[in-house]
């Protein structure tokens, strides 16, 4: 009687035997590269892959069981001699052998199910679940429990983790006799056998000899095969160090799995996942390098100290590589704080590359490759004089008088040579005249920005790059536009598996959608063609020529804090950031020359072994003949349809039914010159706010005074008052071209009229912003 109610006292409240193999075990969650061959990563807490009994070999089946519990296979999950014999020498303090009082079956129970607590009673209880858990599962399943759960060291958890952090081995069967006697060997006291620590291989040599000659006293192995194990040195592979690869990726990674799982975040550290990311190891590979190289070649000269690079493909938002800084490892240096991801978590300005959504919102709201304005300075609050804004730097008396990087104001330019050049005035004029502030953020949010844009804090600056951003939007924005129109958020993922290998996610069927019309994508892209094409654009084609089409735009801020390249093909497009974590300014650089440099180096790596592939023209593209000037230098004009006049005409594409109507009534008869002879001269006739008129007219009278050539053009202009003076300016002549039709009935004695500005080749001119 008084035996059954001590056993009902000690059993009150035990949980059930059944739950030893239920409770689920922390288990890591691997990260994988796009093909699942390169581990990026492991989320864990306990470093831990479960495996089958059937993995498990003969010979670590042996040595567990010869080392800790000599009777496993016929007790009934405890060793009633174990205990009298672990009393005795608790009580008379005396070594009567190596073996303890534990059975793998009460060790695994205290592990699993009663905890450490070291009383009587938790003893009791403990006997009495090894017995109910013996009754309950076979010999082979308790032991599957037991490797999968038991701490070796090293920061393994579980005999497959201890067999690859030890030995590096991550197929059990191929474990020697000496490697599987002390994997065997360690549990009893992990910390201090831990043979990867010098000060414990004596010990771990000495732990593994006990196992080694118990289970030669059981006949499990010879004395030859002892004595040869015996001899053989611990080899190990060293301490393990998690290693992270690709580092601001994986971190990125985690933070899309833990959406995925519900906002779990220990379930990403004990679910045991398996995470196929979409990392392309090769792109990063190449990434990594070039940022590295680009950084180190502009450190000293130009104080660039930190760069990121992402690449996404364009028609699945896969991010195939991802470089967050130069070096993840460095800490100690302000200006490149190595663990802060530039390219996910950093919000910077990213200068004039920011002016694809102005110019594509123009374009959605009328305008045209071919529409022109007049790059002139103006102070577009109307506050200074026109005779004040026309010179360079900064005047008190401006309300906003931007500047172009090169300081230099080309007069009627159309969209198509204003974004080749990345010129500023007429970035701002397209964005009060045609696209407005708000639409243009609106264009902005629809291609990929995330981040809000206060419009009370960057009014018309806005176009040239005032407002912060993330690098992974821009390049998702760009993406989106070289997938002509169709946005596809961007993923990290390709899929995960639960620990059974079965698919609970993955990127199929992903919303794609559609934000702009693919004829107007197309219209952008191909300006952006145009960039890196050395016959199409002399400030940046011959720096970012790939040898294959693509588009691109670049961009630096007035300080030289931030400069930005955003670049792509039809598959895959990359985006490029420049600068110093702790805001120091760099010096001497441009955006073609810093990150143009390191995006043209890695595209033409990653694409060396492709073919190339140019964008399939939509049947609603156009051409037409516009009255521009041809060539990289060209791009002045009216950009409406030739007339007799006409000195020269360019082939423009249009979206069909935006091409224009109206013939050019720019050029006309000029006033007469000091012999009674008049030339075609060009009357700027441009479209915009009456507030911008006073300073087009100041640019176009210091042009006929001589100015605004800048050894490339020689302008003959009508006065913007449209009355001829006498006598007519000289002005510098230029080479004939080819002579148009005199318009009929005229009467004008009209020569062989010049391009109204004429190219005079100079030194090769430096790449701008």
């Amino acid at each position: 009687m008084g035996g059954l109610i001590a056993f009902a006292f000690f059993s009150q409240d035990l949980p059930s035997a059944q739950d030893i193999g239920k409770a689920p075990l922390a288990q890591s969650t691997m990260v994988y590269d796009r093909d699942g061959k390169k581990l990026l990563y492991q989320f864990e807490e306990e470093r831990r892959e479960v495996i089958k009994y059937s993995d498990i070999p003969q010979v670590l089946v042996n040595a567990t069981v010869a080392s800790e519990d000599h009777t496993f296979f016929t007790n009934p999950g405890v060793d009633l001699f174990g205990i009298v014999r672990a009393a005795f020498a608790d009580l008379t303090h005396r070594d009567v052998g190596a073996g303890g009082a534990s059975t793998i079956t009460q060790q695994l129970v205290k592990l699993r199910l009663v905890g450490t607590e070291n009383t009587l009673t938790r003893k009791i209880r403990e006997a009495i679940l090894s017995i109910e858990v013996t009754r309950s599962y076979s010999k082979e399943q308790i032991l599957e429990l037991y490797f999968n759960q038991i701490y070796f060291g090293n920061q393994a958890y579980g005999i497959k983790a201890a067999a690859e952090s030890y030995f590096g081995k991550s197929d059990l069967k191929t474990l020697t006799l000496p490697e599987a006697a002390l994997l065997a060997g360690l549990p009893q006291s992990p910390s201090i056998l831990d043979p990867t620590k010098a000060e414990n291989v004596q010990r771990a040599t000495d732990r593994r000899a006990y196992v080694l000659d118990q289970m030669e006293g059981l006949g499990m192995i010879t004395k030859a095969e002892e004595d040869a194990a015996n001899a053989s040195p611990i080899k190990t592979i060293g301490v393990t160090v998690a290693k992270i690869e690709a580092p601001h990726f994986v971190f990125q990674v985690r933070n899309q799995l833990t959406t995925i799982l519900g906002g779990d975040e220990g379930a990403v550290t004990r679910g045991g996942f398996k995470v196929i990311t979409s990392l392309d190891w090769r792109l990063q590979q190449a990434a990594e390098a070039h940022v590295k190289d680009q950084v180190a070649k502009l450190r000293d000269g130009s104080n660039v100290n930190n760069a990121a690079l992402v690449s996404l493909d364009t028609r699945t938002g896969e991010v195939l590589a991802y470089v967050g800084s130069v070096d993840y490892n460095e800490r100690s240096d302000p200006k490149v704080q190595g663990q802060f991801d530039d390219a996910g978590i950093g919000m910077r300005q990213p200068g004039s590359s920011f002016k694809l959504f102005n110019y594509l919102t123009a374009l959605k709201k009328g305008a045209t490759a071919a529409t022109v304005v007049v790059d002139a300075r103006t102070d577009f609050d109307g506050k200074a004089s026109p005779g004040t804004v026309s010179g360079a730097g900064f005047h008190s008396q401006c309300g906003y008088c931007p500047e172009n990087a090169d300081l230099q104001y080309h007069g009627p330019v159309t969209m198509r040579q204003a974004i080749r050049e990345s010129r500023n005035i007429p970035a701002i004029k397209f964005l009060q005249q045609y696209s407005g502030i708000d639409d243009t953020i609106q264009t902005a949010h629809d291609l990929g920005i995330t981040t809000p844009i206060d419009t009370s804090k960057v009014g018309l600056s806005l176009t040239l790059g005032a407002a912060e951003v993330h690098l992974i939007d821009m390049a998702s924005s760009y993406g989106t536009v070289a997938n002509l129109g169709v946005h596809v958020d961007p993923t990290f993922i390709l899929r995960v598996e639960d620990p059974h290998g079965k698919v609970i996610w993955e990127h199929n069927d992903f919303p794609q959608k559609r934000v702009v019309d693919e004829n107007t994508a197309y219209v952008i892209v191909d300006i952006l063609k145009d960039t890196t094409q050395p016959d199409r654009d002399f400030i940046f084609g011959g720096f970012t020529n790939i040898g294959r089409p693509a588009g691109l735009k670049t961009g630096t801020t007035d300080n030289l804090k931030d400069v930005y390249a955003v670049g792509f093909t039809p598959t895959l497009v990359t985006g490029v950031w420049m600068g110093n974590n702790n805001g120091d300014v760099m010096e001497g650089i441009s955006s073609a020359i810093g990150p143009g440099l390191l995006w043209r180096d890695y595209m033409k790596e990653i694409f060396a072994d492709f073919p190339a592939s140019d964008w399939k023209r939509p049947a609603n593209i156009i051409d037409a003949n516009v009255v521009t000037a041809p060539g990289a230098f060209g791009g002045y004009g009216s950009g409406l349809l030739p007339s007799s006049l006409t000195p020269c005409s360019t082939k423009e594409i249009f979206v069909k039914g935006t091409e224009p109507r109206k013939v050019d009534d720019w050029f006309t008869a000029g006033c007469a010159g000091a012999g009674g002879t008049q030339k075609v001269a060009m009357q700027i006739k441009e479209v915009g706010p009456a507030a911008w008129k006073p300073y087009t007219d100041q640019w176009i009278n210091e042009a006929i005074a001589g100015g605004r050539s800048y050894g490339r053009y020689s302008w003959n202009l009508f006065p913007p008052s449209g009355q001829c003076p006498s006598p007519s300016p000289s002005v510098s002549p230029g080479p004939p071209s080819a002579s148009p039709p005199r318009p009929s009935g005229s009467g004008l004695p009209l020569p062989t009229p010049t391009l109204p500005p004429i190219f005079t080749p100079s030194p090769s001119p430096k790449p701008t912003r």
